[in-house]
């Protein structure tokens, strides 16, 4: 489907006649509140939950996270994004490469000064048996694959942490490990631990997995000669309007590095690139960008 400059112009000048602002300032107010709202979920899933932004990649998929990636950066202080190949269509794709998987829990609550390995073995036993029959129930008995875990706290705490438990039982050795390993990762999550308090088992988790085999993904051919945009359009930033370069995303191989301002596009979809903001193509055509 063609955009309509003219009709979107239109519907924006209406809005903007009834705020009082021009036409490409009532614009920019639409995308900066949309960046905004994804802000907050950002802050939700990262500093409230005690990571810092600065060492994570933020993903754009669907059609339009590409066009507030950038912006999504600078706000959020993530200092990396990737947009994969095909965006709009990144679900899809997921589909078709992820695994076959079962997720089982139970609520299974001890205390450290307590805790009985007998009993949280056999439930966690019992967990496995049951995901690896739901996974063979639905045709997939080959290459199984089982990940234990266990979500804890400190008694009287009310949220709980997860922490990966590799061993087949809980014997001495394995929950004195579990013991140590919630300490430290409290202390990595919260900035502080309370070595020889009584520590909490909630929730006893299990996830199944059957690795099925995967489409071999294409790698892209090196850039050769320097890349050359189709075009140049004028593009609303926050501090004014600028003539970017457009570019073909097809047009890109291996290696093909940009800076920004720029606009890429594609069949369904657009990569805003900031200025100063620095874009490289990888092997297989994802657009690493760098602020």
């Amino acid at each position: 489907m063609r955009l309509d400059p003219d009709a979107a112009f239109t519907a924006i000048e209406y809005l903007a006649k009834a705020v009082n602002l021009a036409p490409d300032d009532a614009a920019l107010a639409i995308v900066q509140i949309a960046n905004n709202n994804m802000l907050g979920a950002l802050r939700a899933v990262l500093l409230q939950r005690g990571f810092d932004p600065r060492d994570f990649t933020l993903l754009a998929s669907g059609g339009a996270g590409p066009v507030h990636t950038c912006d999504l950066m600078r706000l959020a202080s993530i200092p990396r994004s990737l947009v994969p190949n095909s965006p709009a269509q990144f679900s899809a794709f997921g589909f078709i490469m992820t695994d076959a998987r079962v997720d089982k829990h139970r609520t299974v609550q001890q205390t450290s000064n307590s805790f009985s390995g007998e009993r949280a073995t056999r439930a966690m036993t019992n967990l496995v048996h049951s995901a690896i029959s739901e996974l063979k129930a639905q045709g997939y008995a080959d290459n199984i694959e089982i990940y234990r875990s266990i979500e804890a706290r400190y008694f009287g705490q009310n949220h709980e942490l997860e922490l990966s438990f590799p061993a087949n039982e809980f014997n001495r050795d394995s929950v004195r490990d579990l013991w140590h390993r919630f300490h430290e990762e409290h202390n990595s999550r919260f900035g502080f631990c309370i070595p020889g308090e009584i520590i909490e088992t909630v929730n006893l988790k299990v996830v199944a997995v059957s690795v099925l085999k995967k489409p071999e993904v294409r790698q892209l051919p090196s850039q050769v000669d320097k890349v050359e945009p189709r075009g140049k359009r004028q593009v609303r930033f926050e501090k004014g309007w600028a003539e970017v370069p457009v570019y073909d995303r097809d047009s890109f191989g291996q290696g093909c590095r940009i800076i920004g301002p720029a606009v890429i596009e594609e069949a369904a979809s657009a990569t805003v690139l900031c200025p100063d903001q620095d874009l490289l193509v990888d092997c297989f055509g994802n657009l690493l960008i760098s602020a």
